[in-house]
């Protein structure tokens, strides 16, 4: 098949660009595939975070199309007339805020209007985590001229069946990030890292007040009484910085974190999964999480909130434990558990049989069902 995808690629950096950079390179192997990339993801004054890119990685050639601006519609129009020109049975993009949703929307609008070509939203989230005026509007003006959908989670999907009623679509779990590296012995992580034989917790990915850190902040004096662990929180401050260090002196908790305030390049990832026992995500709301497909990669088991999507890959005292969100004593007591009374071993045995369900293979599957069925 000929396909087209749209979206962020390398050097931009973070988990829509590895999405996008992985099944780019599952679909190339059977396919013939173009990719038109980002010139600019975000305007500077709205990104909370240090930079967009990541310089120190090399960038594909097949990438270098950089045409997409989603606040110059200039760039949309462009955009739209380079894939008329490559001619694409399918258009593959992806969906996670609704800041995108109008250059998007215009893009497969014109693509019905004026080529043969359809386009196949994959969709992260449709409901914001800071929900903004005019985002169901927006989500509509996207959802009406695209042709079929993956959600990532049920929620994702019910979300967009209210939108969108009778909208052609399949539910498909995130697959699982293979690109970050083989596991370390944790003996070596650990040593890396400055740890020892103690436990491990790992909070891993950019910090903002929906992903809960500071719920973490509020278990963990309980957690270090209990069990001595250590905890690493690894990722960029978004949002709440001053609020986690006052937490962390309020608490006494200095010398039981390791805290790498900063973006965690992918040749360092594996460093710090291999180095943890238990991976945490502590958030008060969520569709999916791509931190707990990386978990899955390195059969680490994860703690996680009852929200979105979570549950759906996260099985309790299977492949993990699930605590009710922004419940501080909740989430100690099943840290606490998971070291104390939890067959971890067990654990991770189910998750080495069970992430077979999230293979890229089973997920481009469902693309081309969905593009045979419509």
């Amino acid at each position: 098949m000929k396909i087209a995808m749209l979206g962020v690629f390398p050097p931009f950096r973070g988990g829509i660009q590895h999405f996008n950079t992985l099944l780019y390179q599952h679909l190339k192997a059977d396919h013939q595939v173009s990719v038109i990339n980002f010139a600019r993801q975000y305007p500077q004054l709205l990104f909370p975070g240090k930079s967009q890119y990541d310089t120190a990685a090399p960038v594909d050639p097949d990438f270098r199309h950089r045409l997409l601006d989603p606040v110059n519609p200039v760039t949309w129009f462009r955009t739209f007339n380079r894939l008329r020109s490559l001619a694409p049975e399918l258009v593959i993009f992806k969906y996670w805020m609704p800041f995108f949703a109008p250059a998007f929307g215009t893009i497969t609008r014109l693509l019905r209007k004026k080529t043969q070509s359809r386009s196949l939203c994959v969709i992260d989230n449709l409901i914001p985590h800071e929900p903004r005026p005019g985002d169901k509007w927006l989500n509509r003006y996207l959802l009406s001229s695209t042709d079929m959908f993956i959600s990532m989670s049920a929620t994702v999907e019910q979300d967009l069946q209210q939108l969108k009623p009778g909208a052609v679509s399949r539910c498909q779990p995130h697959p699982i990030y293979e690109n970050f590296g083989v596991r370390i012995p944790k003996t070596d992580a650990r040593l890396q890292l400055g740890l020892g034989d103690e436990p491990v917790l790992l909070y891993f990915g950019y910090i903002r007040r929906y992903k809960g850190v500071l719920t973490l902040l509020d278990a963990l004096p309980r957690v270090v009484e209990q069990i001595g662990a250590k905890t690493i929180i690894a990722g960029e401050f978004y949002e709440d910085r001053d609020a986690c260090l006052q937490k962390i002196e309020t608490h006494t908790l200095a010398p039981h974190i390791v805290l790498a305030d900063r973006f965690i390049p992918d040749d360092e990832v594996n460093l710090y999964f291999s180095a943890a026992d238990v991976v945490v995500l502590p958030y008060l709301s969520a569709t999916q999480s791509g931190i707990v497909s990386i978990a899955l990669n390195y059969d680490l088991p994860c703690i996680v909130t009852d929200v979105g999507g979570l549950p759906e890959v996260v099985h309790h005292n299977k492949t993990g434990m699930i605590v009710p969100p922004g419940n501080p004593q909740a989430l100690a007591e099943a840290i606490i558990s998971y070291f104390g009374k939890t067959d971890r071993q067990a654990m991770i045995e189910n998750i080495t049989k069970e992430k077979k369900r999230y293979s890229w293979q089973a997920f481009t599957e469902v693309i081309f069902e969905l593009a045979a069925s419509s």
